[in-house]
């Protein structure tokens, strides 16, 4: 059966489905369903745990769980990030090149962002004479609901 898209979310699974069609990678069934999940629980980043059990992706095994967030990172339709145990979280990407990622250390709650600041810095690893190069900036901390219920516990 396929899934029923709101109109605010057809023109952006649109545009994943061909980036992944561009990359070379099937539309899958459990990818369709991925797809879905994430859009489902924006802005929150999640763990390989929480994706598996959740009913929309149909308990896969493990593996394939970790080889399709692979494919899908490697080709850029995820951004990984980390929470402050270290471990890695997903989300849809907001994009290519250099990124600012933000993250709650509560809910994750995740926001990724370009900044202008970040090709600068690039740059000056390129005069330095690094090739390939790869970014990633996080800053974690509080969001402003986590941050209030955090407040208030401590009362």
């Amino acid at each position: 059966m396929e899934i029923e898209w709101p109109p605010d979310l057809k023109s952006r699974y649109n545009e994943v489905m061909k980036r992944l069609t561009e990359a070379g990678l099937r539309r899958t069934k459990f990818r369709q369903n991925l797809f879905a999940l994430f859009f489902e629980t924006e802005p929150y980043a999640l763990s390989i745990e929480e994706i598996r059990a959740h009913p929309i992706v149909q308990s896969p095994d493990t593996v394939t769980v970790y080889r399709n967030i692979e494919a899908l990172s490697r080709v850029g339709l995820l951004d990984c990030v980390f929470d402050e145990k270290g471990r890695s979280r997903y989300k849809l990407s907001e994009g290519d090149g250099p990124k600012l990622k933000i993250a709650c250390r509560d809910c994750h709650a995740t926001f990724v962002r370009s900044s202008p600041v970040l090709p600068e810095l690039e740059s000056v690893a390129r005069e330095l004479g690094y090739s390939g190069l790869s970014s990633r900036w996080e800053i974690m901390g509080y969001c402003e609901e986590c941050a209030e219920k955090r407040s208030a516990e401590a009362v």
